[in-house]
């Protein structure tokens, strides 16, 4: 009888908040660094969903620049629900590059290679 070994699959699992901007989201990942001037990146299967609404997102990347105040989403990234305070909300949408400029509530999405960027727009 041959045995089956299983190696445990190891996803970080981590709260973040943005103090200046009152947002908070939980990063779920393969692997996570932080530094001590407060930037963090998470990497592998990256999800990031909202504590206060319905926003969700995945990407290969995720890096949070606190200096810049932005929240970056890099490789197959896949939003849900995402709103900015301008009334504008993105219901679904997809593409290669994601920026939200946690400050604001803005956001820009990019395609890169001549793909294309797709959404579902309510206003």
């Amino acid at each position: 009888m041959k045995r089956l070994l299983f190696a445990p699959l190891l996803l970080l699992l981590t709260e973040i908040s943005f103090a200046k901007e009152k947002l908070n989201y939980t990063v779920t990942s393969d692997s996570q660094i932080q530094n001590v001037k407060g930037s963090f990146e998470a990497i592998g299967n990256v999800v990031i969903k909202s504590n206060k609404n319905n926003f969700e997102a995945s990407s290969n990347k995720l890096t949070y620049d606190k200096d810049a105040r932005t929240l970056k989403l890099v490789g197959n990234v896949f939003v849900k629900n995402l709103d900015s305070d301008e009334g504008l909300s993105i219901q679904e949408s997809y593409g290669d590059e994601l920026t939200i400029f946690t400050d604001s509530g803005l956001f820009k999405f990019n395609s890169e290679n001549k793909n294309r960027v797709k959404t579902k727009l309510k206003f």
